[in-house]
C-alpha cells in the first residue's frame, strides 16, 4: 500500500466531508479513492471515518490521527516548496578545476560576471596542470585538453586547442632546419602528458590528420 498517497486521500475526504468530491480533485474514482482509505484504516487497525449515504465523518481516533497526519503534510508541502525554490533559484557549492592557463586567462574573468547572475552560488575554484583522472567526487566542472577520460564524464567541447611549433635558435644551429613536418619525427621535443598517455602531436598532412610523434625525448 502506498501509505502516503492513502493519508492524502485520507485528508482530503475530511476537508472535502465526501469521497467523491475527494476523488474529483485526485482525478481517481471514487472507488479506488475508497478503496485506498479502508487499507490505511486496516493498517492501522482503527475506523477513521464513519460513513453514511449522506455524510462522512471523523470517529474519535480519526480526529486524532487526521490532526497528527496535518502537522506531517505541511511539513512535507514545505519541504516540496523549498525543493522547487532550490531548482528555480539555483544555489550550493560549485567545484571548478581548470588548467592554470585557461583559468587565468579565460575563466576567472568570467567569475565576477557569473557571480553577478547566481549570487547564491559559492565558487570553489582550483586551478592546476598536475596530472589527474578526476574521479566522480573529485569536481563539478574540470576543464581540461584532450579527450574525456571515460564514458562516465560528459564532455562538452568549449573551444579550439591548437599548438604552434617552435625551437630556438641555438637548437637549430645544432641540429638543423626542418624542410617538411615529417622531419620533426627525428627531433627532439616537449611532449604534454595525460592520465592517458602522451599527447600527440597532429598535423594536417594531405587533406588527414596525422600523428608524427615517434618517441617522446624530454616531456613535461
Amino acid at each position: 500500500m502506498d501509505q502516503l498517497r492513502a493519508i492524502r486521500y485520507f485528508s482530503k475526504v475530511v476537508e472535502t466531508g465526501s469521497f467523491s468530491k475527494a476523488a474529483k480533485v485526485f482525478g481517481v474514482p471514487p472507488s479506488s479513492l475508497s478503496r485506498r482509505v479502508s487499507d490505511l484504516e486496516k493498517s492501522l487497525g482503527a475506523t477513521l471515518l464513519k460513513r453514511s449515504t449522506r455524510i462522512v465523518k471523523l470517529t474519535e481516533v480519526g480526529q486524532v490521527y487526521y490532526n497528527d497526519v496535518q502537522h506531517i503534510l505541511n511539513q512535507l508541502e514545505q519541504s516540496e516548496e523549498t525543493v522547487r525554490s532550490y531548482q528555480t533559484t539555483p544555489m550550493g557549492r560549485l567545484r571548478i578545476s581548470s588548467m592554470v592557463g585557461f583559468g587565468e586567462k579565460i575563466l576567472l574573468p568570467l567569475l565576477d560576471e557569473f557571480s553577478a547572475l547566481y549570487p547564491q552560488i559559492v565558487l570553489d575554484v582550483s586551478l592546476s596542470d598536475e596530472l589527474s583522472t578526476l574521479g566522480r567526487d573529485d569536481v563539478d566542472i574540470a576543464i581540461r585538453g584532450g579527450y574525456a577520460p571515460n564514458e562516465r564524464v560528459l564532455a562538452i567541447r568549449l573551444m579550439d586547442n591548437g599548438f604552434i611549433p617552435v625551437a630556438s635558435p641555438s637548437y637549430l644551429a645544432t641540429y638543423g632546419v626542418p624542410n617538411h613536418v615529417i622531419e620533426l619525427r627525428d627531433h627532439k621535443g616537449l611532449y604534454f602528458k595525460t592520465p592517458t598517455g602522451i599527447t600527440p602531436w597532429l598535423c594536417h598532412i594531405d587533406g588527414q590528420w596525422q600523428d608524427i610523434l615517434r618517441q617522446a625525448r624530454c616531456k613535461s
